[in-house]
């Protein structure tokens, strides 16, 4: 009898996935009115982690797969309703794996409500040799809405041979309800350009985009001084049209990456709710 090659022993022609979450608010508290979460997502029950805000829905998103891999198309619709109030988060770093030239492609389109607070927040992507993500992410916010999007990269090869990732590229589009563009933020880098100095001597980078009343913003330097301990750089400067604030952070590896991008997202959220929220346990 002949033996057959294990499922990770062959070519995969990668996974597709439409996903969807949609929180209202309900009771006095924010909910999750409606999932659509396949493989490879997971996603726990909601958590209340804040008594000063205990309206506001913390939900963490998981991969039960390892990682990204090669011809992975993921997208992901999120809607959160008038008044309420949602934080998602990743329960780790995501490992992307050899893109194969195929490559894989993470897309989000989130639509915030008037007065509703949302914020999604990735620990950084660990780029693996080869490793070639896309992501792409249009948001809809209405005029007194927030939305708090952070995310970034770590390069890691498990060889130690300093095996240059293929390409990490991350698009933004914010727009209002009405279509009008607040901001359009494009950026992309590959691997042999890091590997000949184009970040320096860093290996992990990351954004923090806060879009919020200008009233509600916190001060450049408060974002600055927060993600500063960690990372080696941080740059932060108003956004165009008025639509809030960007910060760009450089660190040495993804562990100092992902302290810088936690205090930076505390600092923004107590600005825009007036409270100081609890650590997310990981």
């Amino acid at each position: 009898m002949r033996s057959l090659l294990q499922s990770y022993s062959r070519s995969e022609a990668g996974r597709s996935l439409d996903a969807a979450l949609v929180v209202d608010r309900a009771g006095g508290r924010s909910i999750l009115r409606r999932q659509h979460i396949g493989y490879p997502l997971h996603i726990t029950r909601g958590f209340y982690l804040d008594t000063s805000r205990p309206d506001l829905l913390t939900l963490y998103l998981q991969s039960a797969a390892g990682g990204l891999y090669a011809g992975d198309r993921i997208k992901l619709d999120v809607t959160v309703g008038a008044d309420a109030a949602f934080h998602t988060t990743t329960q780790a770093a995501t490992v992307v794996h050899d893109g194969r030239s195929s490559g894989a492609i993470q897309r989000q389109h989130i639509g915030i409500e008037a007065g509703a607070f949302c914020a999604m927040t990735s620990d950084p992507y660990v780029l693996f040799p080869g490793a070639d993500l896309a992501l792409e992410t249009e948001a809809i916010v209405a005029e007194d809405a927030v939305l708090c999007l952070a995310d970034g990269f770590a390069v890691h090869d498990p060889k130690a041979k300093a095996r240059p990732f293929a390409r990490y590229e991350n698009r933004l589009t914010v727009l209002r309800p009405d279509g009008r563009l607040l901001l359009k933020d494009l950026g992309a880098i590959e691997g042999d350009e890091l590997h000949n100095g184009a970040l320096g001597a860093m290996t992990a980078a990351a954004n923090l985009v806060l879009i919020a009343p200008s009233v509600r913003l916190p001060k450049l330097e408060q974002m600055e001084q927060a993600a500063v301990p960690f990372c080696r750089l941080a740059g932060c400067s108003l956004a165009p049209n008025g639509a809030g604030l960007v910060l760009r952070m450089l660190a040495p590896d993804g562990g100092a990456l992902a302290r810088a991008l936690d205090a930076a997202f505390h600092v923004a959220a107590e600005a825009v709710l007036g409270v100081a929220l609890a650590r997310r346990r990981k």
